[in-house]
């Protein structure tokens, strides 16, 4: 439904108007002056006004100006009894859409008014693509052809046809938001937005405005409308990683999302209906998280409709050499094409890959860059870690702690402590290849 405000201090002329008008599936608003619009326009959102050029108050003019400013994609027809050419000139130049002379045709009007309105809607539409384009990063392929992960593309397959919401579980690094992104490519929802959020990068307050936007004024600091990331998503899919560290308070206003397609923007009075696939994706167990009650029993079966399990690196030797050299085409230098030795081959093979594909990719790039021009990677461009007894021939760290002390904390550290070596000690690195966010990184090292 088209959303019309039409400022114009002939009522009877605009109430005639708005009788037609919502004949055509219009919702159509009235006022008779200026400041009465600019009231409105900041309380309700609209797709097209039309305005009196010749108000009591402001003039047409200056108040598209104002329009314009108070709401940028907001597209203005102008009406006149007094036709002239200057005052067309100047209103197109400030950014109305058209300029129509009393009296005018319903019809005519009507015609307009739905050609603005698919103007607007592509402007939205533009804008919602490049803030999406801003929050998402260039993703690597799917890579691999061992038997796990060609069941997983089987799934996938199974599963993206439908809106069925999905459950991608799975170690850190083992690539949860390549599958879901595998999801989006391969079902009708394709060519619309796939946006992504991690559950544990934000705090509850921004995680709630950035999935459900907010109004103009609805907190200090809201100076404009915004749109949340579920309506960005709108038509396509949205992929939530971490759900399992989501709060309960958020976890209920999504599950109304998931049920009914609809929620409230903060400060807002009216609901906002999407339609969005969900995919989800944790690597904790929810089952665990439910029973312990940290996690919302009804959200859990809403989403655990449909479950695909992502193996971790080890248990698909066969696929590392693949996917080395798929990163050796993403980061070696223009021009120069590397291969791996044969010995590098087996050492990659044998290790351990806590961190996973994420894990493999900085091993591959920190190996390009110390190579240099040289076309073969050698051992001696590998970092120590690969070289580390404790954590190659498929064993895990070797951890030297007392009988019966080894508790999920002490690996937890040792673990940390182990990815922090093998980068040198960068945290961001580290904090990627981990799966956290760095200030969760930071959280932890301070218990260390």
């Amino acid at each position: 439904m088209i959303r019309v405000l039409i400022v114009d201090d002939e009522i009877q002329l605009a109430q005639a108007f708005k009788k037609q008008l919502s004949k055509e599936d219009m919702d159509v608003t009235t006022v008779a002056s200026g400041i009465e619009a600019l009231k409105i326009i900041d309380q309700e959102d609209f797709d097209v006004a039309v305005l009196d050029i010749k108000l009591p108050d402001i003039d047409g003019i200056d108040l598209l100006s104002k329009l314009r400013q108070a709401e940028p994609t907001l597209e203005i027809i102008m009406l006149t009894g007094y036709a002239s050419v200057d005052t067309a000139i100047r209103s197109m130049k400030l950014g109305a859409y058209d300029y129509l002379t009393k009296p005018c045709k319903i019809s005519e009007l009507s015609s307009v008014i739905s050609k603005a309105y698919e103007k607007k809607s592509l402007k939205d539409k533009n804008i919602l693509l490049k803030e999406h384009i801003q929050r998402i990063s260039v993703q690597d392929e799917f890579v691999g052809n061992s038997t796990q992960m060609q069941k997983v593309k089987d799934l996938i397959s199974l599963v993206a046809a439908t809106d069925t919401p999905v459950l991608i579980q799975g170690e850190t690094g083992t690539g949860k938001e390549l599958a879901a992104r595998a999801i989006h490519s391969s079902s009708p929802r394709a060519s619309n937005p796939f946006v992504a959020i991690n559950s544990s990068a934000l705090q509850e307050s921004m995680l709630e405005s950035e999935l459900f936007g907010y109004k103009k004024g609805a907190f200090t600091g809201a100076h404009n409308n915004k749109p949340g990331l579920l309506e960005i998503a709108n038509e396509g899919t949205f992929f939530v990683d971490e759900i399992g560290d989501m709060s309960p308070p958020i976890q209920a206003k999504l599950l109304r999302v998931l049920e009914n397609g609809t929620f409230m923007k903060l400060g807002d009075t009216k609901e906002t209906r999407v339609d969005v696939r969900f995919v989800f994706a944790t690597n904790k167990d929810l089952t665990s998280e439910v029973k312990e009650g940290r996690f919302r029993k009804d959200l859990f079966f809403r989403m655990n409709a449909f479950v695909i399990q992502l193996p971790p690196l080890r248990e698909k030797k066969e696929d590392i050499p693949l996917l080395a050299e798929y990163f050796l085409i993403k980061f070696a230098r223009a021009g120069i094409k590397k291969h791996l030795s044969e010995r590098v081959k087996e050492l990659l093979k044998g290790y351990y890959w806590p961190g996973n594909v994420r894990e493999l990719a900085n091993v591959i790039e920190r190996a390009c860059l110390i190579s240099m021009d040289r076309n073969e990677i050698m051992p001696e461009d590998l970092p120590e870690a690969i070289f580390t007894p404790g954590y190659n021939q498929i064993r895990g760290p070797d951890i030297k702690v007392k009988e019966g002390s080894a508790s999920l904390a002490e690996l937890e550290i040792e673990h940390i402590r182990y990815v922090l070596n093998s980068v040198g000690g960068n945290k961001s690195k580290a904090a990627r290849i981990l799966g956290i966010s760095r200030k969760k990184l930071y959280n932890k090292l301070e218990n260390i």
